[in-house]
């Protein structure tokens, strides 16, 4: 499901606000963490899995998002997976005018979620994580954020 608003908040912060909304709309916890490539791993039965980054992540997406602002080519907020109290995004940003079109976004903000929700499990053992990251490097690099 998508939301395809055309206004196009200043700050990651506000734009939290509208994702936050909409996603208490389509049955997601309304806390929002955020991931970047090298935090989620999917496994052959199709579980996400996702390491603990702390700030890191947030970091990464307020970057992203500031990137966006100042390209004006528009923003999507997406999301990958949930738990039951958390759901896990990505800050999407296009390279190009092509590239947006073929995301199918407006130069505004784009909030997306799957129509069924996909469960995740976090991990904080840096051990339990190596393994995962070891057995699923092919699935890794299938999924992009």
């Amino acid at each position: 499901m998508t939301d395809p608003s055309s206004d196009l908040p200043r700050t990651l912060a506000a734009a939290e606000q509208k994702f936050q909304n909409f996603l208490a709309e389509h049955g997601y916890p309304e806390t929002i963490r955020w991931l970047m490539h090298d935090n989620v791993v999917v496994d052959r039965q199709g579980q996400f899995w996702v390491r603990d980054c702390g700030t890191k992540a947030l970091e990464h997406a307020n970057l992203r998002y500031c990137e966006g602002v100042e390209r004006n080519l528009g923003i999507a907020l997406h999301v990958i997976c949930a738990t039951d109290r958390e759901t896990f995004a990505s800050v999407f940003v296009p390279a190009d005018d092509v590239d947006r079109q073929y995301h199918l976004m407006g130069y505004g903000l784009k909030l997306s979620c799957p129509t069924s929700k996909t469960s995740a499990s976090t991990v904080k053992n840096p051990l339990r994580w190596w393994i995962l990251e070891l057995r699923n490097k092919r699935r890794r690099k299938m999924l992009e954020l």
